[in-house]
């Protein structure tokens, strides 16, 4: 299957129309996660989680956290369609980013473990489809979103200590890893999901400050780098973080499908 990290990755089914709003994006990925829990789907791992984070940032912009509700809408929509884009064009068997390949190409791959399914389409959407979205959302004038991206760190961060309870109740370890380090995982998952963030910024200032013509070429870097670094979430180096790994791929306990719906459960 091909790459093609190109800025205008449409939706690869006809039968889903586009979302235009953030509701609609909820409703779509309501789908995904009530299909990957019908099919034991291990997709529906990362779509749980953005189906959560999506609804925090409308209840954000509800209550008026950003500076400018109505554009944080359309940068909403904008990335969540280029994963809604990925996601229903590997269904079809059509070509997708090597970032998003990576992710995907590993749905019924034994021996992953839930986070890694997690940081995988982590990985793809923050890293490689963030950046591509703000410079569209941008139209060349990146500096006025600076506030509001950035607002998004603190809804994320919000998210990591439900999703690590979420996650406990099916690896029961990560109990006592919790309660050994207090709030230091937490503290370094929030500033893991920062840097990744802080990068997709530079992505946009890059992108935003390019010529239309030199964009696909600096989407490609960009996108076979993001596709690397999945290779080491998938086949993680050095003995501490194997180890790891490997005992919380050992004690996780359930089907994907009850995994799924616990990521998913409000």
């Amino acid at each position: 299957m091909n790459q093609d990290p190109q800025l205008d990755q449409s939706l690869g089914d006809p039968s889903r129309p586009r979302p235009t709003s953030i509701d609609a994006v909820i409703v779509a990925l309501d789908e995904i996660v009530e299909h990957s829990i019908d099919n034991n789907s291990a997709l529906g791992y990362f779509a749980a989680l953005y189906r959560r984070v999506t609804r925090e940032v409308a209840i954000g912009i509800d209550a008026g956290v950003f500076q400018d509700g109505k554009r944080m809408e359309e940068l909403d929509v904008i990335f969540a369609n280029r994963y809604l884009a990925a996601y229903d064009a590997h269904r079809r068997g059509e070509t997708v980013t090597g970032s998003w390949l990576a992710a995907f190409d590993v749905e019924n791959r034994a021996g992953l473990s839930a986070l890694q399914h997690l940081l995988l389409g982590m990985n793809a959407h923050i890293n490689l489809d963030l950046g591509i979205a703000t410079c569209e959302v941008a139209r060349g004038t990146p500096m006025p979103l600076k506030a509001d991206f950035m607002k998004i760190n603190e809804i994320l961060g919000s998210q990591i200590n439900a999703t690590q309870n979420r996650i406990a109740r099916f690896v029961r370890p990560l109990r006592l890893v919790d309660r050994l380090l207090g709030s230091i995982d937490e503290q370094l998952s929030l500033f893991s999901i920062g840097y990744a963030r802080d990068k997709a910024w530079t992505h946009t200032l890059e992108l935003c400050a390019s010529d239309q013509g030199d964009r696909p070429a600096l989407i490609q870097q960009r996108d076979e780098a993001v596709a690397d670094f999945a290779q080491k979430l998938i086949r993680p180096r050095g003995f501490l973080v194997k180890l790891t790994v490997f005992l919380l791929r050992l004690f996780e306990r359930g089907t994907t499908a009850e995994k799924v719906r616990l990521l998913a459960a409000d």
